[in-house]
This record gives C-alpha cells, sequence and structure tokens, in this order.
C-alpha cells in the first residue's frame, strides 16, 4: 500500500474538513504547506462530507498518495463505498491503526480503547473529536489527532499536523491556524 523506499517519510494529517457544511474547500494554505514541505502521503481521518473533497485532495497529491478514512458525516455513497472505516499498517516497523472516532470529545482515547484492540499499535491516530492530540498516554501509545482546519465546534482552534517518521524516530506535529 504505502512505499517506503526513503529513508524516512512526510505525512500530512488532516481531518474534519467538513466541506461544504463548514467552508466551500480545505483552506488553500493547507494544500500550500503540504506542497511546499512535499509531503509523501496524505492522510484523511475523516468527515470529508463530499467526494469532491476526496477528489480534490487526489488531483492535488495523487490518487496513491491520499489515505482516508470514512467519517460519520461521510454520507456520500461513493466515499461509502471507497473508504474504509479503519485502516491498519506498519511504517519502518511502527505499527498504526487509523480511524475516525466515535461519541462526544470527553475521554475520547478511552472510548477508543473500549471500540478497538489497540493492543498491537504504536500509533493511533484519529479525528472526529475536532481537538488536537499529541500524546503518549499512559499505555505508550502516540495518540494523534490533527484536528479540525475548519470548524470551532468542540475547540476554540483550528489545526492539521504533520508525522515524519523512520526506522529510528516518529515526529509528529500539530499546526495550528
Amino acid at each position: 500500500m504505502l512505499q517506503t523506499n526513503k529513508d524516512e517519510l512526510l505525512i500530512g494529517l488532516i481531518s474534519d474538513t467538513h466541506v461544504p457544511s463548514r467552508v466551500p474547500q480545505i483552506p488553500e494554505v493547507i494544500i500550500e504547506d503540504f506542497k511546499d514541505k512535499n509531503i509523501d502521503y496524505l492522510f484523511h481521518l475523516g468527515d470529508f462530507e463530499k467526494f469532491k473533497v476526496y477528489q480534490a485532495l487526489t488531483d492535488a497529491f495523487g490518487k496513491d498518495k491520499v489515505i482516508g478514512v470514512i467519517g460519520n458525516m461521510d454520507f456520500d455513497r461513493k466515499l461509502k463505498t471507497l473508504l474504509p472505516e479503519t485502516i491498519e499498517l506498519e511504517l519502518y516497523g511502527h505499527k498504526i491503526f487509523m480511524t475516525h472516532g466515535m461519541g462526544g470529545p470527553n475521554i475520547v482515547i478511552k472510548r477508543l480503547n473500549r471500540q478497538f484492540d489497540l493492543t498491537p499499535y504504536d500509533i493511533i491516530i484519529f479525528g472526529h473529536v475536532h481537538r488536537p492530540y499529541n500524546e503518549v498516554w499512559r499505555d505508550g501509545k502516540l495518540y494523534l489527532n490533527p484536528g479540525t482546519p475548519t470548524d470551532k465546534k468542540f475547540t476554540d482552534i483550528n489545526s492539521y499536523g504533520y508525522l515524519r517518521i523512520s526506522k529510528d524516530k516518529v515526529e509528529p506535529e500539530i499546526i495550528y491556524l
């Protein structure tokens, strides 16, 4: 699925874009930043809302570079047939689990652990709660959520993120707008 023929990868992270219900398109500043940094992949953690958002991302970065999961607001039939609810992958020996998430913004990490067996994973990347998370929790796993670049529900700040990953390092970063 993902090519790891480089020493490290730079992954752009975005979630809960909510196009068109919150904004007409993903903020161009984010797309330009991803292009300027020459991301290797773009992970979208759900709530695209419309297939045209996914299509715009694949047009900008390439179909093989956009990896996404379905969100609870993704009612578009094309998205529902194209995107899974979860993705499991391994990059440079790091096991990664991706999902949109569920429920309210509080106790989200506990809720993820109740919903899924996250025992085998090192990195859990999720969306849904609109709040950015970049924390190693008591189980030693990295929980990473890029937040939302377009909405202020459940949060007072907009954000997106990056994950730089190699055999020897995992460097998450949240970018605040």
